[in-house]
């Protein structure tokens, strides 16, 4: 009786070297499937992250401004007023109040005062404007503040409620008594994302 060839019995029972690199080449593929898939949901999570932050801060201080807002009053002098702009097609528009606070802060610390306050879009920014001194001709160095309140700003939008027509208008002349209410939009743009728009509701106080 002849013995079983040992060879043979090799190639039956184990792998060959062809087996083992395409097990390793596959292995290798899934490896880098799950890898890659790891990064692309770490790196969503850390963008939602850091889109769910800068909404956080956009809100807060839109919660500021409505406040601000809310508390308005006018004068003849100084009228209350909300001007319908554009800059490069986007909506820019121009909402001018008269306050009682020197800064957007929630800080209770600083003596209040009256001031006469510019809310508007320049280029990519949301910016307040503060005219301290209201008994000044003209506005100095002294007597204007500028704060940039936000960037990455594409649209600043501002619609007003009339209440005695019961109408929601672009614009609000300076003949016109305080609007009811108030829909503040703002609308940014992020490189390598969509436009996305956050928008505040205001309730004036004063009639």
């Amino acid at each position: 009786m002849s013995s079983p060839d040992v060879s043979h019995f090799r190639s039956q029972t184990g792998f060959t070297l062809v087996e083992i690199l395409v097990a390793v080449a596959l292995l290798g593929m899934v490896g880098a499937m799950v890898f890659g898939s790891l990064v692309m949901t770490a790196n969503a999570v850390q963008a939602g992250r850091e889109h769910a932050a800068k909404e956080q801060t956009i809100r807060r201080i839109l919660r500021l401004m409505a406040e601000e807002i809310s508390l308005s009053k006018r004068t003849t002098m100084y009228p209350w007023v909300g001007t319908n702009a554009t800059q490069d097609g986007q909506p820019a528009d121009i909402l001018a109040v008269l306050a009682m606070s020197r800064e957007l802060s929630t800080s209770a610390a600083k003596e209040s005062e009256t001031v006469r306050v510019v809310y508007t879009r320049e280029r990519d920014r949301l910016i307040r404007f503060v005219r301290r001194n209201l008994y000044t001709l003209t506005d100095t160095n002294e007597s204007l503040d500028q704060m940039e309140l936000a960037d990455r700003v594409q649209a600043f939008n501002i619609r007003y409620y009339d209440d005695q027509n019961r109408i929601w208008i672009d614009e609000w002349p300076a003949v016109l008594k305080i609007p009811k209410a108030l829909l503040i939009e703002v609308t940014f743009q992020y490189p390598d994302a969509a436009p996305w728009t956050v928008r505040e509701w205001v309730t004036i106080g004063a009639s």
